[in-house]
Protein backbone atom coordinates (compact mmCIF):
# COMPACT_ATOMS: atom_id res chain seq x y z
CA UNK A 1 0.00 0.00 0.00
CA UNK A 2 2.88 2.09 0.60
CA UNK A 3 4.70 1.57 -2.48
CA UNK A 4 1.51 2.21 -4.27
CA UNK A 5 1.08 5.63 -2.71
CA UNK A 6 4.52 5.78 -3.48
CA UNK A 7 4.16 5.55 -6.93
CA UNK A 8 1.37 7.94 -7.46
CA UNK A 9 2.87 10.60 -5.95
CA UNK A 10 2.74 13.81 -7.92
CA UNK A 11 6.40 15.47 -9.08
CA UNK A 12 7.97 17.76 -7.16
CA UNK A 13 6.60 21.64 -7.79
CA UNK A 14 9.42 23.68 -9.66
CA UNK A 15 10.01 26.86 -7.16
CA UNK A 16 9.28 30.37 -8.47
CA UNK A 17 12.60 30.94 -8.59
CA UNK A 18 13.50 28.14 -10.81
CA UNK A 19 10.84 28.90 -13.48
CA UNK A 20 12.07 31.83 -14.33
CA UNK A 21 15.68 30.50 -15.01
CA UNK A 22 14.22 28.32 -17.43
CA UNK A 23 12.21 31.19 -19.21
CA UNK A 24 15.13 33.31 -19.40
CA UNK A 25 18.11 30.61 -19.96
CA UNK A 26 17.50 30.53 -23.73
CA UNK A 27 18.27 33.84 -24.14
CA UNK A 28 21.30 34.19 -22.16
CA UNK A 29 24.48 34.35 -23.51
CA UNK A 30 27.42 31.81 -22.28
CA UNK A 31 30.91 33.34 -22.48
CA UNK A 32 32.34 29.84 -22.52
CA UNK A 33 30.68 29.35 -26.23
CA UNK A 34 32.27 30.07 -29.14
CA UNK A 35 29.85 31.80 -31.71
CA UNK A 36 30.05 31.28 -35.29
CA UNK A 37 30.79 34.52 -37.07
CA UNK A 38 27.59 35.30 -39.44
CA UNK A 39 27.26 34.18 -42.74
CA UNK A 40 26.98 37.21 -45.45
CA UNK A 41 25.64 37.41 -48.98
CA UNK A 42 27.53 39.66 -50.26
CA UNK A 43 31.34 41.11 -49.96
CA UNK A 44 32.70 44.27 -51.76
CA UNK A 45 36.83 44.31 -51.97
CA UNK A 46 36.59 41.39 -49.65
CA UNK A 47 34.66 42.90 -46.91
CA UNK A 48 31.52 41.37 -45.95
CA UNK A 49 27.99 42.94 -45.78
CA UNK A 50 24.58 41.63 -45.73
CA UNK A 51 23.85 39.05 -43.12
CA UNK A 52 22.13 36.04 -44.38
CA UNK A 53 19.51 35.92 -41.74
CA UNK A 54 18.91 39.77 -41.36
CA UNK A 55 17.57 42.99 -42.92
CA UNK A 56 19.53 45.78 -45.15
CA UNK A 57 18.15 49.10 -46.66
CA UNK A 58 19.45 51.18 -49.91
CA UNK A 59 18.67 54.55 -49.95
CA UNK A 60 18.93 58.30 -52.00
CA UNK A 61 16.82 61.00 -52.95
CA UNK A 62 14.13 60.42 -55.89
CA UNK A 63 16.11 59.33 -59.36
CA UNK A 64 19.78 58.69 -57.76
CA UNK A 65 20.02 55.64 -59.28
CA UNK A 66 18.66 52.68 -56.34
CA UNK A 67 17.50 50.44 -58.97
CA UNK A 68 20.58 50.45 -60.46
CA UNK A 69 22.51 49.61 -57.13
CA UNK A 70 19.95 46.73 -56.80
CA UNK A 71 21.01 45.95 -60.10
CA UNK A 72 24.34 45.34 -59.36
CA UNK A 73 23.88 43.72 -56.26
CA UNK A 74 21.81 41.36 -57.79
CA UNK A 75 23.95 40.39 -60.03
CA UNK A 76 26.86 39.98 -58.41
CA UNK A 77 24.82 37.39 -56.44
CA UNK A 78 23.70 36.28 -59.35
CA UNK A 79 26.15 35.38 -61.79
CA UNK A 80 29.45 35.56 -59.40
CA UNK A 81 32.36 33.88 -60.90
CA UNK A 82 31.22 34.45 -64.13
CA UNK A 83 33.21 36.73 -66.64
CA UNK A 84 31.23 39.52 -67.26
CA UNK A 85 29.67 39.84 -64.06
CA UNK A 86 33.41 40.48 -62.73
CA UNK A 87 34.19 42.47 -65.78
CA UNK A 88 31.41 45.25 -64.58
CA UNK A 89 31.28 44.58 -61.32
CA UNK A 90 35.27 43.92 -60.21
CA UNK A 91 35.19 43.06 -56.14
CA UNK A 92 31.73 42.49 -55.47
CA UNK A 93 30.63 39.10 -55.12
CA UNK A 94 29.35 36.52 -52.50
CA UNK A 95 31.99 35.11 -50.45
CA UNK A 96 33.01 31.45 -51.09
CA UNK A 97 32.02 30.30 -47.23
CA UNK A 98 28.34 31.46 -47.88
CA UNK A 99 28.02 29.36 -51.18
CA UNK A 100 29.45 26.40 -48.89
CA UNK A 101 27.18 27.24 -46.12
CA UNK A 102 23.99 27.76 -48.82
CA UNK A 103 24.84 24.10 -50.45
CA UNK A 104 24.73 22.89 -47.06
CA UNK A 105 21.61 23.49 -45.22
CA UNK A 106 20.05 23.37 -49.27
CA UNK A 107 22.06 19.41 -49.06
CA UNK A 108 22.92 20.03 -52.88
CA UNK A 109 26.91 20.50 -53.43
CA UNK A 110 25.80 22.41 -56.41
CA UNK A 111 23.16 24.84 -55.66
CA UNK A 112 23.85 28.43 -56.14
CA UNK A 113 21.37 31.80 -54.64
CA UNK A 114 18.39 32.36 -55.98
CA UNK A 115 17.05 36.08 -55.84
CA UNK A 116 13.49 37.40 -55.64
CA UNK A 117 12.93 41.05 -56.75
CA UNK A 118 9.73 43.36 -55.94
CA UNK A 119 9.12 46.37 -57.42
CA UNK A 120 6.21 48.48 -56.26
CA UNK A 121 7.59 51.63 -57.73
CA UNK A 122 7.95 51.43 -61.56
CA UNK A 123 5.96 51.12 -64.33
CA UNK A 124 6.10 47.41 -66.17
CA UNK A 125 8.69 48.66 -68.25
CA UNK A 126 11.03 49.97 -65.96
CA UNK A 127 10.93 46.60 -63.88
CA UNK A 128 11.37 44.54 -66.95
CA UNK A 129 14.72 46.31 -67.53
CA UNK A 130 16.39 45.65 -64.18
CA UNK A 131 15.60 42.02 -65.24
CA UNK A 132 16.84 42.47 -68.32
CA UNK A 133 20.18 44.07 -67.18
CA UNK A 134 20.44 41.55 -64.54
CA UNK A 135 20.39 38.46 -67.18
CA UNK A 136 22.62 40.95 -69.14
CA UNK A 137 24.95 41.11 -66.42
CA UNK A 138 24.71 37.39 -65.75
CA UNK A 139 25.32 35.97 -69.13
CA UNK A 140 21.69 34.91 -69.29
CA UNK A 141 19.49 34.40 -72.23
CA UNK A 142 17.93 37.89 -72.53
CA UNK A 143 14.25 36.75 -73.60
CA UNK A 144 15.16 33.06 -71.29
CA UNK A 145 13.51 32.56 -67.25
CA UNK A 146 15.80 32.13 -64.78
CA UNK A 147 14.87 29.52 -62.61
CA UNK A 148 17.38 31.13 -60.20
CA UNK A 149 15.62 35.14 -60.01
CA UNK A 150 11.78 35.70 -59.84
CA UNK A 151 10.66 39.55 -60.53
CA UNK A 152 7.18 40.63 -58.43
CA UNK A 153 6.06 43.48 -60.54
CA UNK A 154 3.49 45.28 -57.60
CA UNK A 155 2.83 48.70 -58.52
CA UNK A 156 -1.19 48.63 -59.09
CA UNK A 157 -3.25 46.05 -56.55
CA UNK A 158 -6.54 45.21 -58.37
CA UNK A 159 -9.79 46.91 -57.22
CA UNK A 160 -12.73 45.27 -55.24
CA UNK A 161 -10.58 43.53 -52.96
CA UNK A 162 -11.54 43.31 -49.50
CA UNK A 163 -7.30 43.78 -48.24
CA UNK A 164 -5.75 46.62 -48.60
CA UNK A 165 -3.33 47.13 -51.04
CA UNK A 166 -0.22 47.57 -48.31
CA UNK A 167 -1.24 44.45 -47.25
CA UNK A 168 -2.00 42.76 -50.65
CA UNK A 169 1.37 43.47 -51.62
CA UNK A 170 2.90 41.74 -48.65
CA UNK A 171 0.76 38.43 -48.40
CA UNK A 172 2.00 38.20 -52.04
CA UNK A 173 5.35 38.44 -51.16
CA UNK A 174 4.80 36.00 -48.82
CA UNK A 175 3.17 33.93 -51.17
CA UNK A 176 6.00 34.19 -53.68
CA UNK A 177 9.15 33.91 -50.67
CA UNK A 178 7.08 30.27 -50.17
CA UNK A 179 7.15 29.63 -54.15
CA UNK A 180 10.35 30.34 -54.93
CA UNK A 181 12.53 29.70 -52.06
CA UNK A 182 14.99 32.66 -52.29
CA UNK A 183 17.99 33.15 -50.47
CA UNK A 184 18.02 37.24 -50.76
CA UNK A 185 15.11 39.35 -51.31
CA UNK A 186 15.23 42.93 -52.51
CA UNK A 187 12.05 45.17 -52.27
CA UNK A 188 11.87 48.44 -54.12
CA UNK A 189 9.42 50.30 -52.32
CA UNK A 190 9.13 49.41 -48.72
CA UNK A 191 6.92 52.73 -47.87
CA UNK A 192 3.96 50.59 -50.37
CA UNK A 193 3.91 47.86 -47.72
CA UNK A 194 2.52 50.64 -45.16
CA UNK A 195 -0.63 52.78 -44.76
CA UNK A 196 1.48 55.54 -44.01
CA UNK A 197 5.34 56.34 -43.65
CA UNK A 198 4.95 57.75 -40.10
CA UNK A 199 2.79 55.39 -39.22
CA UNK A 200 4.31 53.45 -36.14
CA UNK A 201 1.77 50.40 -35.87
CA UNK A 202 1.82 49.09 -39.57
CA UNK A 203 5.86 50.38 -39.74
CA UNK A 204 6.44 48.12 -36.50
CA UNK A 205 4.27 45.07 -37.79
CA UNK A 206 5.83 45.10 -41.18
CA UNK A 207 9.24 45.68 -40.39
CA UNK A 208 8.97 42.49 -37.58
CA UNK A 209 7.66 40.49 -39.74
CA UNK A 210 10.28 41.13 -42.69
CA UNK A 211 12.85 40.50 -39.88
CA UNK A 212 11.15 37.01 -38.27
CA UNK A 213 10.52 36.20 -41.87
CA UNK A 214 14.77 36.86 -42.84
CA UNK A 215 16.35 34.87 -39.94
CA UNK A 216 13.48 31.56 -40.37
CA UNK A 217 14.32 31.34 -44.12
CA UNK A 218 17.89 31.68 -43.40
CA UNK A 219 17.24 35.02 -46.06
CA UNK A 220 18.49 38.12 -46.87
CA UNK A 221 15.80 41.00 -47.11
CA UNK A 222 16.99 44.50 -48.71
CA UNK A 223 14.67 47.09 -48.58
CA UNK A 224 14.76 50.11 -50.42
CA UNK A 225 13.51 53.77 -49.22
CA UNK A 226 13.53 57.20 -50.44
CA UNK A 227 15.38 60.00 -48.43
CA UNK A 228 13.56 62.92 -47.06
CA UNK A 229 13.97 65.87 -49.89
CA UNK A 230 17.63 67.93 -49.64
CA UNK A 231 19.03 70.62 -51.17
CA UNK A 232 22.39 68.91 -51.11
CA UNK A 233 22.74 66.43 -52.69
CA UNK A 234 24.69 64.24 -49.95
CA UNK A 235 24.00 60.71 -48.06
CA UNK A 236 24.45 62.71 -43.89
CA UNK A 237 21.84 66.13 -45.55
CA UNK A 238 19.65 63.37 -45.73
CA UNK A 239 18.23 60.66 -43.61
CA UNK A 240 15.69 57.96 -44.86
CA UNK A 241 11.60 59.29 -45.11
CA UNK A 242 9.70 59.18 -42.09
CA UNK A 243 9.21 57.39 -38.62
CA UNK A 244 9.41 53.72 -41.07
CA UNK A 245 13.26 55.61 -42.06
CA UNK A 246 14.24 55.64 -38.49
CA UNK A 247 12.87 52.51 -37.04
CA UNK A 248 14.35 50.49 -40.23
CA UNK A 249 18.03 52.40 -40.10
CA UNK A 250 18.03 50.69 -36.30
CA UNK A 251 17.06 47.59 -37.65
CA UNK A 252 19.43 46.83 -40.58
CA UNK A 253 22.67 45.37 -40.61
CA UNK A 254 23.80 47.95 -43.38
CA UNK A 255 23.06 50.89 -45.36
CA UNK A 256 23.81 51.99 -48.58
CA UNK A 257 23.18 55.24 -50.07
CA UNK A 258 23.44 55.77 -53.57
CA UNK A 259 24.29 59.92 -55.09
CA UNK A 260 24.20 60.66 -58.65
CA UNK A 261 26.57 63.17 -59.54
CA UNK A 262 26.29 65.25 -62.97
CA UNK A 263 29.83 66.90 -64.77
CA UNK A 264 30.71 67.76 -67.72
CA UNK A 265 31.63 64.32 -68.79
CA UNK A 266 28.63 62.97 -67.81
CA UNK A 267 26.30 61.16 -65.42
CA UNK A 268 28.34 59.28 -62.68
CA UNK A 269 27.06 57.47 -59.55
CA UNK A 270 28.58 56.83 -55.98
CA UNK A 271 27.53 53.87 -53.54
CA UNK A 272 28.25 54.55 -49.71
CA UNK A 273 27.72 52.98 -46.73
CA UNK A 274 25.68 54.97 -44.43
CA UNK A 275 25.86 52.94 -41.31
CA UNK A 276 27.32 49.61 -40.72
CA UNK A 277 27.26 47.16 -37.64
CA UNK A 278 30.54 45.75 -38.35
CA UNK A 279 33.62 47.07 -41.02
CA UNK A 280 32.74 49.92 -43.24
CA UNK A 281 32.65 49.57 -46.95
CA UNK A 282 34.73 51.18 -49.56
CA UNK A 283 32.91 53.89 -52.10
CA UNK A 284 32.55 52.24 -55.57
CA UNK A 285 31.64 54.80 -58.03
CA UNK A 286 29.64 53.15 -61.30
CA UNK A 287 28.53 54.71 -64.73
CA UNK A 288 25.47 53.61 -67.07
CA UNK A 289 27.13 52.34 -70.32
CA UNK A 290 25.55 51.37 -73.55
CA UNK A 291 27.13 48.30 -73.54
CA UNK A 292 24.04 46.10 -74.10
CA UNK A 293 22.51 48.84 -76.22
CA UNK A 294 19.42 50.96 -75.38
CA UNK A 295 19.30 48.75 -71.79
CA UNK A 296 21.81 50.72 -70.43
CA UNK A 297 23.83 48.79 -68.10
CA UNK A 298 25.62 49.63 -65.11
CA UNK A 299 29.37 49.26 -64.82
CA UNK A 300 32.03 50.10 -61.32
CA UNK A 301 34.53 52.04 -62.74
CA UNK A 302 36.62 52.32 -59.41
CA UNK A 303 37.08 49.39 -57.25
CA UNK A 304 38.02 50.83 -53.53
CA UNK A 305 39.85 53.83 -55.55
CA UNK A 306 39.03 57.68 -54.67
CA UNK A 307 40.39 57.57 -58.62
CA UNK A 308 38.01 56.29 -60.79
CA UNK A 309 39.33 54.11 -64.12
CA UNK A 310 38.23 54.34 -67.81
CA UNK A 311 35.67 52.24 -68.81
CA UNK A 312 36.76 49.66 -71.44
CA UNK A 313 36.24 50.43 -74.73
CA UNK A 314 32.92 48.58 -75.98
CA UNK A 315 33.73 45.44 -77.53
CA UNK A 316 32.21 44.33 -80.90
CA UNK A 317 31.97 40.76 -81.96
CA UNK A 318 34.19 39.10 -85.13
CA UNK A 319 32.78 38.61 -88.58
CA UNK A 320 29.25 36.30 -88.19
CA UNK A 321 30.66 34.54 -90.98
CA UNK A 322 33.59 33.44 -89.02
CA UNK A 323 31.44 32.45 -86.15
CA UNK A 324 29.11 30.68 -88.30
CA UNK A 325 32.15 28.75 -89.82
CA UNK A 326 33.86 27.88 -86.41
CA UNK A 327 30.72 26.40 -84.63
CA UNK A 328 29.71 24.37 -88.17
CA UNK A 329 33.43 23.07 -87.70
CA UNK A 330 32.47 22.61 -83.92
CA UNK A 331 29.68 20.30 -84.99
CA UNK A 332 31.85 17.59 -85.80
CA UNK A 333 34.79 17.87 -82.90
CA UNK A 334 33.16 18.09 -80.07
CA UNK A 335 30.18 16.51 -78.12
CA UNK A 336 26.75 18.76 -77.49
CA UNK A 337 25.22 20.48 -75.76
CA UNK A 338 27.49 22.59 -73.71
CA UNK A 339 27.84 25.22 -71.04
CA UNK A 340 28.99 28.91 -72.73
CA UNK A 341 32.02 28.77 -70.84
CA UNK A 342 32.88 25.35 -72.79
CA UNK A 343 31.83 27.08 -75.81
CA UNK A 344 34.30 30.23 -75.11
CA UNK A 345 37.28 28.09 -74.48
CA UNK A 346 36.58 25.38 -77.32
CA UNK A 347 34.90 26.92 -80.69
CA UNK A 348 36.14 30.65 -80.21
CA UNK A 349 39.69 29.95 -78.50
CA UNK A 350 40.76 26.63 -79.34
CA UNK A 351 39.00 26.83 -83.13
CA UNK A 352 38.82 30.70 -83.66
CA UNK A 353 41.99 31.73 -81.70
CA UNK A 354 40.31 34.26 -79.91
CA UNK A 355 42.13 34.84 -76.36
CA UNK A 356 40.06 38.11 -75.42
CA UNK A 357 37.50 37.06 -73.06
CA UNK A 358 35.30 39.96 -74.13
CA UNK A 359 35.39 39.32 -77.24
CA UNK A 360 34.61 35.60 -76.47
CA UNK A 361 31.57 36.94 -75.13
CA UNK A 362 30.69 39.23 -77.72
CA UNK A 363 30.98 36.34 -80.14
CA UNK A 364 28.91 33.97 -77.97
CA UNK A 365 26.45 36.48 -77.90
CA UNK A 366 26.21 37.20 -81.80
CA UNK A 367 26.23 33.52 -82.13
CA UNK A 368 22.80 33.01 -80.10
CA UNK A 369 21.44 36.52 -81.31
CA UNK A 370 21.80 35.23 -84.72
CA UNK A 371 20.29 31.72 -83.83
CA UNK A 372 23.59 29.88 -84.53
CA UNK A 373 23.44 28.34 -80.89
CA UNK A 374 20.19 27.35 -79.58
CA UNK A 375 19.01 26.44 -75.89
CA UNK A 376 18.59 22.75 -75.25
CA UNK A 377 16.80 21.22 -72.63
CA UNK A 378 19.44 20.45 -70.30
CA UNK A 379 21.08 22.68 -67.70
CA UNK A 380 24.65 22.71 -65.94
CA UNK A 381 24.48 24.76 -62.70
CA UNK A 382 21.00 26.11 -63.45
CA UNK A 383 21.80 27.64 -67.00
CA UNK A 384 20.51 25.67 -70.11
CA UNK A 385 23.24 24.05 -72.11
CA UNK A 386 23.74 25.69 -75.76
CA UNK A 387 23.98 23.26 -79.23
CA UNK A 388 23.78 24.35 -82.95
CA UNK A 389 20.79 23.90 -84.74
CA UNK A 390 20.55 20.40 -87.15
CA UNK A 391 21.20 23.18 -90.00
CA UNK A 392 22.61 26.53 -89.42
CA UNK A 393 21.20 29.74 -90.61
CA UNK A 394 22.67 32.02 -93.08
Amino acid sequence: MSEERDNNQLPELQSPEQIRWDILRPYLLDPREDYPEPYTMLEYNGVPFSKVGGLAAISGQKKNGKSFVLTQLMAAILGSGTDRTASFLPGLKVPDRTIEYLRNIRKNDKYLPKVLYVDTEMEKLSSAKVLRRVHWLCDWDMKYPNDRFAVLWLKNMPKGDNTKPHRKRYELIKLAIDAIQPDVVFIDGLRDLLRSINDEESGTQILDELGSLAEERNMSIWCALHQNPSRKNDEDDAKMRGWIGTELGNKVSDTLVSIKTKTPNGVTFTVKQQDARDKDLDDWKFEITNDAGNLGVPRIINSGSNLPSKSKEQVTCDDTSLIREWIEQAKGMYEWPMDRQTIKKTVFCEIGGVKNKDKQQADLMAAINLHYLEESTLKKNGYPMLQPPEDLPF
